[in-house]
């Protein structure tokens, strides 16, 4: 089976995408939003989700990962990218 990305912007659906992963919002030192997971990424201040969705919606931003998940489900590859990336149908479907 190949994986394919997918790309969301669907809050509840990132929210349980990334705690299934065991990831946690967080924002780095210049601004930049992140995900940390395991709590093993250094130099990032964890957010609250509200605080990190609204920053998510500002930044016009939508998350890209694969599906189904690779390597039976423990990959946790994925990518925050700009909205308009998603308009030219450069990956996926846009939830």
């Amino acid at each position: 089976m190949t994986a394919s990305p997918h790309i969301t912007t669907d809050h509840a659906e990132i929210r349980r995408w990334i705690q299934a992963h065991r990831g946690a919002p967080a924002r780095d030192a210049a601004g930049g939003l992140r995900i940390d997971f395991l709590g093993v990424t250094t130099g990032v201040e964890h957010l609250p989700w509200n605080e990190w969705f609204t920053a998510f919606e500002d930044q016009k931003l939508a998350l890209c990962y694969f599906e189904p998940h690779v390597r039976d489900g423990t990959s946790a590859w994925c990518e925050l990218v700009p909205r308009s990336r998603t308009a030219t149908g450069a990956a996926g479907s846009v939830r």
